[in-house]
């Protein structure tokens, strides 16, 4: 379509302050909020670890206050990503994400003995796997500490929860871009299933045998 130079000019002088206008109005608004995903998500983060380092020392209460800290601020999230679509798969709101799956889900196996089911969470599908694989990690923590003490039972109920954390990774067969990295963290999460396999083997050879010589020693008496 041809343009008249008159209709040019109009469009210069009058329309193009009024675009740019609109264009920065639109870049303020997500910058701002933005700026606010940004900010909730490093607390989302922060009370997460805070929730983890209760549960390892056995304060369920100082958990759970943490837990259901991050959860109203998960909430805001979702809330700011409604209205900017961009921000919902943002790194950083990822990340936010999946620390809050790891805190509920260790949360939830020390207190309940179950593993939080996804719809259960109100995130991303490749958060809540990807949060699996971390708690994975924090799930090994428990073992060893319970092997320090010669818990080797306790220590097997971990790699229980572990192997059918891993259950539930390998059943699903979908390309990284839509996981999110899915076979890096199942992977992963298999190298620590098996590290931990081992410990507690050694743990209860090592204990059979400080058991066989107890008794050789009292029966020598």
């Amino acid at each position: 379509m041809k343009v008249s130079s008159t209709s040019s000019k109009l469009f210069n002088l009058s329309n193009s302050e009024s675009n740019l206008n609109h264009l920065v109005d639109a870049f303020d608004t997500l910058n701002e909020i933005r700026e606010q995903s940004l900010s909730t998500s490093r607390e989302i983060v922060r009370d997460c670890s805070k929730s983890i380092r209760y549960m390892h020392r056995n304060d369920a209460k100082g958990s759970e206050e943490f837990i259901n800290s991050a959860k109203e601020k998960i909430d805001k999230l979702n809330r700011l990503s409604s209205e900017v679509s961009e921000i919902s798969y943002a790194g950083y709101v990822l990340d936010a994400e999946r620390e809050f799956v790891e805190a509920v889900m260790f949360y939830s196996f020390e207190v309940n003995g179950i593993i939080e089911p996804f719809a259960n969470f109100n995130v991303h599908a490749s958060s809540y796997i990807q949060g699996i694989g971390d708690t994975i990690g924090e799930w090994r923590r428990k073992a060893l500490e319970h092997l320090r003490n010669l818990e080797i039972s306790e220590a097997e109920k971990y790699l229980n929860i572990m192997e059918e954390s891993i259950g539930i990774l390998n059943e699903l067969d979908y390309p990284d871009a839509l996981t999110g990295g899915l076979r890096r963290y199942a992977d992963n999460a298999r190298s620590i299933i098996e590290r931990t396999r081992s410990d507690i083997t050694n743990a209860f050879i090592n204990e059979s045998l400080r058991k066989d010589i107890s008794k050789i020693s009292k029966n020598e008496l």
